[in-house]
């Protein structure tokens, strides 16, 4: 019998006396490959791939529940043995993983990268990348693509999970054990109204984290019991099997963007999995017998090497080759499944079958050992700063840019409350002054806090800043990522400006690129097609100008800022370290044709602005739009101005007199 993520030791067969079930593999390697087709992007219709994840949670909960019920019916469980056994199985191969991440990032990545690396690394031993990919990036955000171990956090879940379930099993076990069935049914109810309370209040904590993601692993908990009360015959195990089987194909293929996950959409994956564990639990059905073919089941039993592997070769793959295709793609897919052979048959099995490190006093040893190796790499990496002197110091010094920013401002973050209350710190220019101008927007307008803070010091006016990350200043629109965040920051800020008239100036500032994108909604529910989004950001953003035109205010609309097609800072780095020209410059023509449908709308809007300040009008001379300037780049990403270029940035508002309605 496998357990979680393995088979169960031979000393603890007899106490638990399950047996193997080659299907459960079959419907490990089903999720692994879901989780692959849909990073690697290799079937168009696979775009929720990652519900693999939830078929894994539920198999966890089914086995781990098997194990340590069979155990503490028959006395011999023990938590220290548990947690061992846990070590065993699954801290070999990720500290190995681990290893030639950190290995090829200290190969490949500059400083900058190097440092964030060995965080991300430092997090994933510990098992607590869940929370911390939770404080920092967006699972479906613009930088994922960039992070090197995020797919870890399913792991540290599962741990977080192991970690506590034992000890609270042991003691219903102990103390009510009449209600052991019942306890995990109301902990699964408890989780999953979490779940549905905070996907859209907190929607990034409910997809990463633990309390809200326990239901999963609890559905599965519960089918050793519901299949001894349920009397089924061959038939009515076939019709569950293809139930199940249904439901994860149904929940792959008509999953939309706007759907919160995990929510009640978790609910297919979920139960889906649950019915193909229950289903195959008594005897073999068709769907079982199918799972059991032996390459399924052998993709199955390399799953969790296959699964630590694949993340980190496709993000160093886009990172490394120029044009990532479909045919690259697909040969990064075979190299995670070679990889990940290599890792089971050379450590997985191994440890596990007690060939290395045999006794637990070895393998806590070779544990501690892995930590603090773990723990000193981080430490090397953080205090040498990245280790610049692997490259040029020309290299080294473009390639700091992208730390080269504005303050977090955290406390000029628009936090979801009904109302806008604004610390001293997001005050704008002239301190002495009252503020007369409102700059308002998305993380552009953070970005920009610099540049505006020095063009009103300059113009001796006050101001004040206020933004939320991902949320265009429109008001009555929806965005896909943050659900209802944007909504109730536009009426929240709409609110605050009726209240305060000295705000006679307001520019809004945004990369004004999500309706292009096919990224707003009308409401907090429907999609909308890329055509349909762009007709619904035309419409609101005219409301939104003739709104603050009617209640007297000048409008100043920030254009599209140029941009670059990849990160500028680690382009240029890699361009000198290669001697070779960089290739991130946007073209005028292509700038104007990605934005043609913002310039549509804002041409409609001109009646209600006082003018609009247009970086590519200072960027884009000579039909090439600037990414730096006398060796400074002007972003730190792709899109967001770097702090050190300020001055340039301050050319663009200098284009635009501080009241000119000649447009």
């Amino acid at each position: 019998m496998t357990s979680a993520l393995g088979t169960i030791p031979a000393p603890q067969r007899a106490a638990v006396s399950l047996t193997y079930r080659a299907d459960i593999d079959g419907l490990r390697a089903v999720a692994v490959i879901l989780v692959l087709l849909f990073h690697f992007s290799l079937l168009s219709g696979i775009t929720a791939g990652f519900l693999g994840v939830d078929i894994f949670f539920v198999i966890s909960g089914f086995l781990i529940t098997s194990i340590l019920k069979g155990q503490l019916d028959t006395g011999t469980f023990r938590l220290g043995a548990f947690y061992v056994n846990r070590i065993r199985r699954l801290a070999p191969a990720l500290f190995v993983v681990l290893l030639i991440v950190m290995s090829a990032g200290y190969l490949w990545l500059f400083p900058p990268q190097l440092l964030d690396l060995s965080k991300q690394v430092l997090a994933s031993q510990f098992y607590v990348a869940n929370i911390y990919y939770w404080q920092s990036i967006n699972y479906f955000g613009l930088t994922a693509h960039d992070v090197f171990l995020l797919h870890t956090w399913s792991l540290a879940v599962e741990e977080q999970f192991y970690l506590i379930y034992p000890a609270c099993l042991w003691l219903v076990h102990r103390y009510l054990k009449k209600y052991f069935w019942a306890a995990l049914i109301l902990g699964l109810l408890v989780s999953f109204v979490l779940n549905i309370v905070f996907v859209d209040l907190k929607p990034e904590a409910t997809f990463y984290l633990l309390p809200t993601r326990a239901w999963q692993l609890l559905i599965g908990a519960l089918v050793p019991p519901v299949a001894a009360a349920w009397r089924r015959n061959k038939s009515s195990d076939e019709l569950i099997a293809l139930l199940g089987i249904g439901l994860i194909a149904v929940s792959v293929t008509c999953y939309r963007s706007n759907y919160p996950i995990p929510g009640f959409y978790a609910l297919l994956p979920t139960l889906g999995s649950a019915c193909l564990l229950l289903s195959g639990h008594s005897r073999v059905t068709t769907i079982s017998r199918a799972l059991s073919w032996r390459p399924i089941v052998y993709t199955g039993k390399i799953s969790y090497s296959l699964y630590l592997v694949h993340w980190p070769v496709n993000v160093f793959a886009a990172l490394l080759i120029q044009v990532y295709s479909l045919h690259w793609r697909v040969a990064m897919f075979t190299l995670s499944i070679a990889l990940a052979a290599l890792v089971y048959h050379l450590v997985e099995n191994p440890l596990r079958h007690r060939r290395v490190l045999a006794t637990n006093r070895r393998m806590l040893l070779g544990y501690a050992a892995g930590l603090t190796v773990t723990l000193s790499i981080f430490l090397v990496v953080q205090i040498a700063d990245g280790l610049p002197r692997r490259y040029p110091d020309e290299v080294a010094r473009l390639a700091s840019y992208v730390n080269d920013r504005t303050a977090p401002l955290t406390e000029c973050e628009f936090q979801g409350k009904t109302a806008v209350r604004f610390n001293s710190a997001c005050m704008l220019g002239a301190l002495n002054k009252s503020p007369t101008w409102l700059v308002y927007g998305d993380s552009h307008a953070w970005a920009a806090h610099d540049v505006f803070d020095k063009w009103l010091k300059l113009n001796d006016q006050g101001g004040m800043l206020i933004y939320r990350h991902g949320c265009p200043p429109v008001t009555g629109i929806h965005l896909i990522e943050a659900k209802d965040d944007c909504f109730k920051f536009n009426q929240a800020v709409s609110r605050f400006i009726e209240t305060q008239p000295n705000l006679s100036n307001i520019v809004l500032v945004s990369t004004w690129r999500w309706p292009v994108e096919g990224g707003l909604l009308n409401s907090s529910k429907k999609l909308l097609t890329p055509p349909e989004s762009m007709q619904v950001f035309t419409a609101r953003f005219i409301q939104t100008l003739q709104h603050l035109h009617s209640l007297g205010r000048l409008v100043y609309v920030w254009e599209p800022v140029p941009g670059a097609s990849r990160s500028v800072p680690l382009e240029l780095a890699r361009a000198a370290l290669q001697h070779r020209p960089a290739d991130v410059d946007v073209s005028t023509a292509e700038y104007l044709l990605v934005n043609r449908p913002f310039f549509d709308a804002l041409n409609k809007s001109r009646r209600w602005i006082a003018g609009s300040f247009s970086p590519s009008q200072t960027l884009c001379a000579g039909g090439e739009c600037a990414v730096e300037v006398d060796g400074t780049p002007l972003y730190f990403d792709n899109g967001h101005m770097t702090k050190s270029s300020v001055d340039v940035w301050m050319l663009v508002l200098q284009h635009r007199p501080l009241h000119d309605r000649s447009d």
